[in-house]
């Protein structure tokens, strides 16, 4: 008995194992990938002093930064320094704001954050239900409402929304802020803009699985043993959806913090988006690659979490 409880378990947790090693070794060497190529990038050009010190600066002032950054050394021990910092967490100063660039981009961070999340549970609380509802009930009037739905939210703008939000909500009604943070209120129209393109995405998503989940055999028998329709959309229909929303979720919220660099220089709002801008137009190449750095972690991170989600859900997938 208790030989057949350690296979059983063996069966159940070491494939579990198998598959979590797995994705965290890919997501450690995809991590060293990114770190190889943003330390690339800068250097393509042969001189990154160059591009870091104003077009103006005398050829003495470049020397000195040059060496001061350490670009003057060999190339391979650049590499070899930067990768040791970037494990700590050092990734240098920044040029524009005289202080370490991690420090800054923590700062940022939370507006970004919270503005991702806010739009992102926005498009989930009214795309996933609507395109439950839709698929569920072809050719209803529920159904057309998320066809509408979602076709607006693939070709509108986001820039083009925001400005339309603006001049509407704030300069000719004037009951929502245009610009900055003051209060959750400021968050209201730059998470309706950047919401929208993902409502879309999620909403069209929803449909099409529940309309080809609602068609198969085990929905057939579900129906035929007496089970009402909310039962078999909770049981089956949503769980068997699942999947493909996880993923779908975790790369729109990834977008969404692609997409706050835009809607946050639109809106004036101090995150991410708007510091990645400022650091650019500065020439602010260290704090360039720290903010890049930081969300290609995020997306690698997210993307791991997505993996895991997908093996509690669905068992078979620990095997592959």
């Amino acid at each position: 008995m208790i030989n057949l409880l350690i296979i059983h378990y063996s069966l159940l947790i070491f494939p579990m194992q198998r598959y979590l090693l797995n994705r965290v070794l890919q997501s450690v060497l995809l991590m060293f990938g990114v770190l190889v190529i943003v330390f690339g990038m800068v250097r393509l050009t042969g001189d990154p002093a160059s591009l870091m010190v104003a077009r103006e600066a005398k050829v003495e002032q470049v020397e000195a930064f040059r060496e001061s950054m350490g670009f003057n050394r060999p190339l391979s021990v650049q590499f070899i320094d930067f990768i040791g910092r970037a494990f700590v967490g050092d990734f240098g100063q920044s040029l524009r704001f005289n202080q370490p660039t991690i420090e800054i981009v923590l700062q940022r961070l939370p507006v970004t954050f919270r503005l991702a999340s806010l739009s992102l549970l926005l498009a989930i609380i009214i795309a996933i239900p609507l395109g439950i509802v839709g698929g569920a009930n072809p050719g209803s009037v529920a159904d057309g409402l998320s066809r509408a739905v979602g076709l607006i939210g693939q070709v509108t703008p986001t820039y083009w929304l925001a400005l339309v939000l603006i001049l509407t909500f704030s300069v000719n009604w004037g009951v929502l802020p245009s610009f900055g943070i003051d209060g959750a209120s400021s968050y209201v129209l730059p998470s309706v803009a950047l919401a929208v393109g993902a409502m879309g995405q999620l909403v069209r998503l929803t449909r099409s699985a529940v309309l080809e989940i609602r068609s198969e055999d085990y929905i057939r028998t579900a129906r035929s043993k007496g089970l009402s329709g909310p039962a078999i959309a909770a049981r089956h229909i949503f769980r068997n959806a699942a999947i493909a929303l996880i993923s779908v979720i975790s790369i729109q919220f990834t977008y969404l913090l692609g997409g706050s660099v835009y809607i946050e220089s639109i809106f004036a709002i101090p995150g991410l988006g708007s510091l990645l801008d400022e650091a650019i137009r500065a020439r602010d190449f260290p704090l360039v690659q720290t903010i890049t750095i930081f969300i290609a972690l995020f997306a690698i991170s997210l993307n791991l979490l997505t993996d895991v989600a997908y093996a509690l859900i669905d068992p078979r997938i620990r095997y592959k």
